[in-house]
């Protein structure tokens, strides 16, 4: 997985991830927050549902981790009930679409890379 291209397919998700879940942003890398250090947070990241990165590339609606699920399954307490509810029950934001226009779209693109400097 290349950083860069993870940045650009999904900039606001890897956005929140890195903010969220590790406390630093995009605005760390190439200083604070190494290429190479982002690229294993990213992955750890994919492979994790409860952060936002990986409940999209899960196609979950919402980033939960397996204690969340049980609490909420256990405050539902109806199991038929807490099926509708479950991340991957329930239709993704992204199958919504984000309800931007694509020349929106490429204008927070635009401006996002511009904002990725490289530093020796």
């Amino acid at each position: 997985m290349s950083v860069a291209r993870i940045i650009k397919d999904r900039p606001r998700t890897v956005a929140r991830t890195l903010r969220e879940t590790y406390g630093v942003g995009l605005s760390d890398l190439g200083g604070a927050l190494t290429w190479g250090e982002a690229k294993l947070l990213l992955e750890e990241a994919a492979s994790d549902p409860s952060t936002a990165l990986g409940a999209e590339l899960a196609n979950w609606a919402y980033p939960a981790s397996l204690p969340d699920l049980l609490a909420l399954i256990a405050q539902i307490g109806n199991e038929k009930a807490a099926r509708k509810v479950m991340p991957w029950a329930m239709p993704s934001p992204k199958a919504n679409g984000s309800g931007a226009t694509s020349d929106e779209v490429a204008a927070a693109v635009a401006d996002l890379e511009s904002g990725i400097v490289f530093s020796t």
